[in-house]
């Protein structure tokens, strides 16, 4: 992943075409971090595969909705970052049945972080989930991340969060579950694992409800199987 993000000292804009032509000529995917508009539209015109997060500092331009579309772009949004650097207050999403059982410790350690005040005050989570769905309209792949360890998130946990901000972007439920699933394994190319089918992983998850019609129900897992193998799923100490 290239750091291209005018937050912090970054690379200029040849040095970043650069090093994503050296990237490619190794055959290997160039995934650049941003975070306003304009480190977005410098990665893609450089030759960027993909974006780790959305912008959030402005509303997405239809010309960029074009730019991402003609380059055949993935997004990773990270709604999940986003909304904890710009709505903080609130009941945790977590505090359900189906979940706390098995927080643990550690990861209770991680979901109480927090940013430093006024960390992203230019920022909207209303921008980043216009941009994606706008993106979504014009076909550009949606992947799901969250980027944990982040303040306020836990590996694993984070991603049901991310999930429901994802349908609440324009999603479908249906397509949520692909972008954390058979599209995040296509586009970085593990062909042997993401979906259902004779000669892949047996990596499953069982749940009570049906996701493919709300959301949530991914929280409330009644089983797990890793390579075909049944996990047993302990509760956490509190």
């Amino acid at each position: 992943k290239i750091i291209y993000d005018h937050s912090f000292p970054t690379f200029t804009k040849q040095q970043l075409e650069d090093v994503i032509a050296a990237i490619h000529r190794r055959n290997k995917l160039a995934v650049v971090h941003i975070s306003k508009q304009q480190d977005a539209r410098d990665a893609i015109e450089a030759g960027a595969d993909g974006l780790a997060h959305i912008f959030a500092d402005s509303p997405i331009e239809p010309d960029f909705v074009k730019l991402a579309s003609e380059h055949n772009i993935f997004v990773i949004p990270t709604l999940s970052v986003l909304e904890a650097i710009t709505e903080p207050s609130g009941k945790p999403w977590w505090d359900v049945p189906e979940l706390t059982p098995f927080i643990s410790k550690r990861m209770r350690e991680m979901l109480g972080r927090k940013f430093p005040p006024g960390f992203g005050a230019n920022l909207k989570l209303a921008n980043a989930k216009r941009a994606v769905s706008s993106l979504r309209g014009v076909g550009v792949t949606i992947l799901a991340g969250t980027d944990a360890p982040a303040p306020t998130l836990a590996h694993g946990l984070s991603l049901h969060r991310e999930l429901e901000l994802l349908v609440s972007s324009g999603l479908t439920p249906v397509e949520a579950l692909t972008s954390a699933t058979s599209a995040t394994a296509r586009t970085f190319g593990f062909h042997d694992r993401g979906r259902i089918a004779v000669g892949t992983r047996a990596d499953l998850l069982l749940v009570n409800g049906d996701p493919t019609m709300k959301i949530t129900a991914t929280r409330d897992i009644v089983g797990v199987w890793k390579l075909g193998t049944r996990v047993t799923r302990y509760s956490a100490p509190q």
